[in-house]
């Protein structure tokens, strides 16, 4: 009987997902097909007649710039809408003041910025409509104009080219948060940067130099080769070039250690490509930028702001680098005291401050993430495949080979961050700030995971 039992309770289970999984699929294309039957003009009371209830309304506020719109609703632009073509609109940031005759207003707006300071940046609208948006499940749009049917959009689906227009708000404590918060990081770094470490590029050049190769031209190189290959939209692929400009993430040497590298190289590493991406991170960003922005629709200020991103690097990462060091080098017994509780501290720190970067726009987060999971993936497995081929070719031992790949793959990305959310640069270009923040995340898993592989795998000796 028991037997008997079960047997039919799985019969009636198959049953019921048997007429239930088609359900959401042919409701939606039923609303496809309805929607088709509309004709624009028709006011609320024959949309439903004709489609039924909608299953979600807005009420939202339509600021025109010419056909373009910026939607309001809680006075936050929550969406833009081109009439025009995407390409035809180059999105400009902040600093670039003065607007083309060609361009509309509306490449100065992003989603996510208070009316506010779209007023301050677009100009007052041509004209402002009160409205409804009807959602007929999430993949289909009415807009309502005075009770009447304005436009209709079916098969909705959130793309790369959003990133482009969405922008993450930072009051300026947080932005305080995040600067402090990378100062503390580079201070516990330059903590553990002593001038012995500097000797190994003396007494063993090759693997230092491949290491630097690696970090800080072979990467931003193959980088952009992706770029060029895979296309993504303007502002994720300056994300991608900006963060292979950057050096090389604070937990690295920590990560060296647990893949059994020759974690003296890993130090030396860090220590030099923190020195120098004071000066090599505005370098390769304005180079590589500069290339690809000319073939593209994103207006990014490399030129008039070159010197304000060497000005920030210079205090982010120039200042505490030699304050850690005097104070290493003149209190060496405390120094020896504070420096584990620091890397403990960074780390946390570190997470705190991706996290704090998404904090006030953790809705987008959720919303668009799916969008650059692949990008950041492929782009960090470029990082640690480049980082370990490039010393493999000239014939390094296998430890010399796992910590480049660490040094390489492993990128300081809050520093990205923090350039990205600087209003005088990038102002917060969601694209950017994507591919940063999961970069932040994304590299700790991977490289821990590396680590934990290579752990038991002990390096054979050339």
């Amino acid at each position: 009987m028991a037997y008997k039992s079960n047997h039919i309770k799985r019969a009636l289970l198959l049953t019921l997902l048997v007429l239930i999984i088609p359900v959401f699929p042919l409701k939606a294309e039923t609303y496809v097909k309805k929607l088709k039957q509309v004709s624009l003009g028709v006011d609320s009371v024959e949309l439903v007649t004709k489609v039924g209830e909608p299953t979600n309304k807005e009420t939202v506020i339509r600021y025109y710039y010419g056909k373009n719109e910026a939607i309001v609703i809680d006075s936050t632009i929550k969406d833009i809408r081109l009439a025009e073509s995407h390409k035809k609109i180059k999105i400009r940031l902040k600093r670039e003041k003065r607007v083309e005759k060609e361009s509309s207003p509306i490449a100065m707006l992003r989603i996510g910025m208070p009316v506010s300071e779209a007023l301050e940046r677009a100009g007052a609208p041509d004209s402002i409509l009160q409205g409804e948006d009807w959602y007929y499940s999430d993949r289909n749009r009415v807009e309502l104009v005075q009770g009447k049917v304005r436009h209709i959009e079916v098969h909705l689906k959130s793309s790369l080219e959003t990133l482009d227009w969405v922008w993450l708000n930072f009051t300026n404590g947080g932005l305080l948060f995040m600067n402090l918060t990378l100062a503390f990081i580079m201070f516990g770094v330059a903590l553990q940067i002593k001038l012995e470490h500097f000797k190994l590029l003396i007494v063993s050049p090759k693997p230092v130099v491949l290491g630097f190769v690696s970090q800080f031209i072979a990467l931003p190189f193959f980088t952009f080769i992706l770029v060029l290959i895979i296309r993504p939209t303007p502002s994720v692929a300056m994300g991608m070039i900006l963060v292979a400009a950057c050096p090389g993430g604070n937990i690295s040497n920590f990560i060296s250690s647990m893949a059994k590298g020759n974690v003296a190289l890993s130090v030396t590493l860090t220590a030099i490509a923190t020195v120098a991406a004071v000066f090599m991170t505005p370098f390769n960003f304005a180079f590589w930028g500069k290339l690809y922005s000319e073939a593209s629709n994103l207006v990014i200020p490399i030129e008039i702001d070159a010197w304000e991103m060497i000005k920030t690097v210079l205090i982010l990462l120039g200042v505490p680098i030699v304050l850690g060091m005097l104070f290493a080098k003149k209190f060496p017994v405390t120094t020896e005291k504070v420096l584990k509780p620091i890397k403990v501290l960074s780390i946390v720190f570190f997470m705190g401050f991706v996290v704090a970067a998404f904090a006030s726009n953790f809705q987008y987060f959720l919303k668009y993430i799916h969008l650059i999971a692949l990008i950041v993936i492929a782009h960090n497995a470029l990082g640690l495949g480049v980082g370990y081929l490039i010393p493999k070719l000239f014939k390094l031992p296998q430890k010399d080979r796992r910590t480049i790949a660490i040094e390489t793959g492993i990128q300081n990305s809050g520093l990205g961050l923090v350039l990205i959310f600087n209003p005088n640069l990038f102002d917060g270009l969601g694209g950017m700030a994507f591919i940063a923040a999961a970069w932040g995340i994304w590299h700790i898993i991977s490289g821990l995971s590396l680590a934990y592989f290579w752990s038991r795998r002990p390096p054979v000796e050339a």
